[in-house]
């Protein structure tokens, strides 16, 4: 099947350059890709969501087509920048929608940025809990995480099976597509900072996350939580952990599914997303 194809923006987010793509009318949703990843991470999304709504893909600093410089990782930061984003693009609020890292930068922004959130959707989202997988544990040693990492930018197309649940389902297109990001000059050194600063060899490192806990309890944005029931990369039970904190929010488990369930299974994971926006704004008092 042919890969959607999407025209690329940029637009300059303190002095930076950011890739970004949009499609659509209506309502706000913007996408966040997770460590490593890019845009390409939601092109199986954006068209359809895009049927209700006006949905923005970006690549994060870092990573894709956006400047590759980004300091020194913090959460905060990291939501500044989308905030910024959503300054430069005219962007009042928008529901957010953010795979693994993605989905900590989305939390991060429904506390640091409440009024601009109008739903949040976090997709097997990292940040809530220790347990990692030791692949990506890696990543944060010196010297050795460089070797591994550079490894698994070349071994990419052939090794997805860490990261889906059924790998043959998968698109080779897409995958040749985002093994190309994946090898953009300076995603190497991006990605092991980013590591680095919240991950060690025990895992997730809780002190990045912990001013996020103690403020996800006054989040006012209802929440949907999707997570693969197989992700082999962050555990089910972190879903059940995010429900736990965040109000008024809910998880439905994708059976049979893996990290990053909106390429693995775009259809059920639009629907989800779609249905949940709809009852969601269906429910919400009016004023």
């Amino acid at each position: 099947m042919a890969l959607s194809k999407y025209e690329d923006h940029f637009v300059e987010v303190g002095g930076k350059k950011v890739h970004y793509w949009v499609e659509g009318q209506g309502t706000a949703l913007i996408l966040l890709h997770g460590l490593a990843a890019s845009a390409e991470f939601w092109r199986y999304n954006l068209g359809p969501l895009a049927e209700r709504h006006r949905v923005y893909a970006l690549d994060l600093l870092g990573f894709g087509l956006s400047d590759k410089d980004i300091g020194e990782f913090s959460l905060p930061y990291a939501a500044s920048v989308v905030a910024e984003f959503m300054d430069a693009l005219g962007i009042e609020q928008a529901t957010l929608v953010g795979n693994s890292m993605g989905g900590t930068i989305c939390a991060q922004i429904a506390v640091q940025f409440r009024s601009r959130v109008d739903r949040l959707i976090l997709v097997d989202s990292a940040g809530f809990g220790r347990e990692l997988h030791p692949f990506l544990r890696s990543w944060s040693l010196r010297g050795v995480g460089s070797m591994v990492f550079s490894l698994y930018q070349w071994v990419f197309p052939h090794a997805t099976r860490w990261n889906f649940s059924d790998p043959d389902s998968i698109d080779r297109e897409w995958i040749d597509e985002a093994a190309s990001m994946l090898r953009k000059p300076g995603v190497k050194e991006s990605t092991l900072d980013i590591a680095r600063a919240g991950v060690d060899l025990r895992g997730q490192r809780e002190e990045l996350f912990r001013d996020l806990h103690r403020q996800l309890p006054h989040v006012t944005a209802p929440t949907l939580i999707i997570w693969g029931s197989d992700d082999p990369v962050l555990p089910v039970s972190h879903a059940h952990t995010a429900c736990e904190l965040i109000p008024n929010s809910q998880v439905r488990v994708m059976e049979g599914c893996g990290h990053t369930p909106q390429v693995e299974r775009p259809q059920e994971f639009n629907r989800l997303v779609l249905d949940f926006l709809a009852a969601s704004h269906r429910s919400a008092p009016t004023t």
